[in-house]
């Protein structure tokens, strides 16, 4: 089996480090406060809490389900060479992928982010969220986006299903293609990853107006995060000494090969 290429595993750690990142983030806010938590998160109503908290589990919990799918492929863990696994992995990864998008496009409308408009592109444009819709909601209903009423058919070619590749029919053969999965995995989690940034960073600004100290915590929090998005791999230590902690950073970047002469 061919491995994912590095860069299709980082992006999806990336999408759970934003997650948990701002999970923290929001529970900053609301952990000891009297109001309620939509008061203390500026919500326009009592009931976009709990769409707050299912949104976080939702992008946490397909994290680990995309996770799985990067490291066992269509073929699953097992010594089977079962047909039948290959598809409930394949419904099962697009669902999570869309379960996903859907749970950050609701993170970002609650907590009030600007032109909304922008990522809807974003996130209709992707190749993993098209073949879901095409093989994994509507196989014999597809419509067309920007073509009004037409209505296609698609299906998985069951021996083109192997490892990452995903060969798609529209009909009976009309046109063929094969879907590297991985490298449309990256993509989605690429894209996931730049809009969690402008919700964190936009949160930031809306929740702790006004408060200095945890203005900069955060902002410190979202410099890290962007610097291990980018591949720099960072290590929070804390020391104790005299009775006082100190927090440590140790970063490491890329080496730098260039000739000195």
């Amino acid at each position: 089996m061919r491995q994912p290429p590095n860069k299709a595993v980082a992006s999806v750690e990336t999408v759970g480090r934003y997650a948990e990142a701002f999970r923290d983030l929001v529970n900053a806010k609301v952990w000891g406060r009297t109001a309620s938590p939509s008061k203390a998160l500026r919500l326009n109503n009592e009931a976009d809490w709990e769409f707050i908290c299912v949104a976080m589990d939702v992008v946490g919990d397909a994290v680990l389900a995309i996770q799985n799918f990067l490291a066992f492929s269509l073929d699953g863990p097992t010594k089977y060479d079962d047909v039948g696994e290959r598809y409930l992995r394949l419904y099962g990864v697009l669902n999570a992928a869309y379960l996903q998008q859907e749970a950050v496009k609701k993170l970002f409308l609650l907590m009030q982010c600007p032109t909304p408009k922008d990522i809807e592109k974003v996130l209709a444009d992707l190749e993993l969220r098209t073949l879901r819709h095409q093989v994994g909601s509507h196989s014999v209903d597809y419509r067309v986006p920007g073509k009004g009423k037409e209505v296609l058919s698609y299906v998985p070619v069951r021996i083109g299903l192997n490892g990452f590749d995903c060969m798609v029919t529209e009909g009976r053969g009309n046109s063929i293609r094969t879907v590297q999965l991985d490298e449309a995995i990256r993509a989605h989690s690429e894209a996931l990853a730049t809009i969690l940034d402008r919700i964190y960073e936009k949160s930031i600004s809306t929740l702790f107006k006004g408060n200095a100290t945890k203005i900069k915590q955060f902002s410190e929090d979202l410099h890290d995060l962007r610097e291990q998005r980018d591949g720099n791999m960072i290590i929070k230590v804390i020391a104790s000494a005299d009775d006082k902690q100190t927090k440590m950073k140790i970063r490491f970047v890329a080496a730098n090969h260039s000739k000195v002469n």
